[in-house]
């Protein structure tokens, strides 16, 4: 669960990696998995920690599809909610 702690660190927390990953996401849509994971390099050492609990938070939300076949991630577009 994503709850806030005392000590934790808003710079490499889920939420601030995931901002970071879909920015770029959005950018190049398909990613290879080392070039994600090296775009995090900036945030320091605890976003390579962060990276894999990131990637499955957005892959539960539905904004990325891993293809085995290329080790990459593509970028999906949100669902526009037909009923509203």
């Amino acid at each position: 669960m994503i709850r806030p702690a005392k000590h934790l660190n808003l710079n490499t927390c889920v939420l601030r990696v995931a901002s970071k990953l879909l920015a770029r996401l959005q950018r190049e849509r398909i990613c290879r998995f080392n070039e994600l994971r090296d775009s995090l390099s900036a945030l320091g050492e605890d976003a390579d920690v962060v990276f894999l609990p990131t990637v499955h938070f957005l892959y539960l939300l539905g904004r990325v599809e891993y293809h085995p076949q290329t080790d990459s991630f593509e970028y999906l577009q949100p669902q526009k909610d037909s009923a509203a």
